[in-house]
């Protein structure tokens, strides 16, 4: 266990080179523990530690102080809500992302992503590229495909400012951002944007029927006990909470894997192989990935050395301990799952990028040493939704193109509210105009 200097001096070190300041916890002790202004903070790096508190001994602890900081944008959507409140909006959200429910939406995300693909030129910024089209599959399957030209572009405009603030206000003192500097208003604006170009598709979306998949409608159709609807504020959450968590951690990703197979020319040929004979064989697009080992076996490694997640944050609602040391109610206990998942203790290829990591007969890690998706009650809803979608785009983009380069501007990543590369320069060679048959 390590006891640090003061919390300020710590967010300092955070703040100049994050990637940096984390891998240093995650290596150097077990605990860590920080006092600043009378609040006690707590860095865990031990697996075990982590899957105790998200799983073991979850009713401790409620969602940390990086959420509280996002609010203004996400009210209290699930990503944020606590205790009974969460429980009441993750059983209606599952209707949404129930396994029967996601595959009904993988000919709507094929649509969007052969269309996307039907404009990519010779060079592009393909992480540009990736972050659209992902973000058109959310918009596409939210709203329905109805929502117009102008509304998307609204919001896709104020996304990558309200992303810059998210990863900003965590690692700078609460009392910073009462203060109207000229960044301050500008995130402020972003996330006042975002969220009202969000309602306005959210209101224009249409009306809730009984065969609509999109998430508008299915919220629609959701009911109090009292029998009274949800308002549109409660909706309005949904879908900046879910925006949010999922445009940007999935084209991130995406966008690493492109680099990957820009460097592995092998490995690409091999993927495009399996998803072509799994096209042949009729298998259909869905969240299980057992139709395609390579593939999953690739992207289990990818979400565990490219994890986009640098810090994820706990608060303990009672008094309670861990593993000897005392944490009264209201410490705020982080871990990072981008560290722990480059740490070599549990993974041998550290920050490589080796796909044979997650490879048949490989020996199993321990609890909670890799949580790509979270544990416990608060793992991520979209989880089936996110294996599906990353087949879709990963599939249908190697049948249309062949990546021949791919450089970041961040190589190393850069952390915002993901770890992003930055724009991704690539070269492109078109296999044949249009995508060949459909899935099934």
């Amino acid at each position: 266990m390590h006891h640090g200097f003061g919390l300020v001096r710590q967010l300092w070190r955070l703040a100049r080179d994050p990637l940096a300041y984390v891998t240093a916890q995650n290596s150097s002790a077990d605990i860590h523990v920080f006092t600043a202004l009378g609040k006690n903070f707590v860095f865990i790096a031990d697996p075990l530690l982590i899957n105790d508190m998200l799983v073991d001994r979850r009713g401790d602890f409620e969602k940390g102080v990086f959420y509280d900081r996002v609010r203004r944008l996400a009210g209290n959507g699930v990503v944020l809500a606590n205790g009974a409140e969460h429980r009441r909006q993750r059983g209606y959200l599952d209707r949404f992302f129930k396994r029967e429910h996601v595959v009904g939406l993988s000919g709507l995300m094929t649509e969007v992503v052969r269309e996307e693909l039907s404009g990519w030129n010779a060079t592009l910024d393909i992480d540009a590229a990736l972050h659209r089209m992902t973000f058109k599959i959310l918009a596409a399957t939210m709203f329905g495909t109805e929502i117009d030209h102008e509304k998307f572009d609204r919001i896709h405009e104020w996304l990558a400012l309200t992303l810059e603030a998210i990863m900003f206000r965590t690692v700078v003192p609460g009392w910073y951002l009462r203060i109207p500097t000229r960044r301050n208003r500008l995130h402020d604006s972003a996330m006042d944007r975002l969220r009202a170009a969000i309602t306005s598709a959210m209101e224009s979306s249409g009306t809730a029927e009984a065969d609509r998949l999109d998430l508008i409608s299915v919220m629609r159709s959701v009911r109090h006990d009292d029998g009274s609807p949800l308002t549109a504020t409660e909706m309005a959450d949904q879908i900046v909470a879910v925006t949010m968590a999922g445009a940007e951690t999935a084209a991130t990703a995406l966008s690493w894997l492109t680099m990957e197979l820009a460097r592995d020319q092998s490995l690409q040929d091999a993927l495009r192989s399996e998803l072509s004979e799994a096209r042949r064989r009729g298998a259909a697009y869905g969240p299980d990935l057992s139709e395609t080992p390579l593939l999953k076996q690739t992207l289990s490694e990818l979400l565990r050395c490219r994890q986009p997640i640098l810090v994820i944050s706990r608060r303990t609602v009672r008094d309670t301990e861990i593993r000897g040391v005392a944490l009264p109610a209201g410490t705020e206990v982080m871990y990072s799952p981008w560290a722990m998942h480059r740490d070599r203790t549990w993974f041998p290829a550290g920050a490589a990028f080796e796909p044979e990591t997650f490879g048949a007969g490989r020996c199993p890690v321990p609890k909670g040493s890799y949580t790509p998706f979270g544990l416990g009650p608060r793992h991520c809803v979209g989880e089936q939704y996110a294996w599906q979608m990353m087949w879709i785009v990963v599939a249908e983009m190697l049948t249309a193109v062949r990546i021949d380069s791919a450089t970041a501007q961040h190589p190393d990543g850069r952390p915002l509210a993901t770890i992003i590369p930055g724009a991704v320069g690539a070269t492109i060679e078109r296999l044949w105009p249009e995508p060949v048959g459909d899935p099934a």
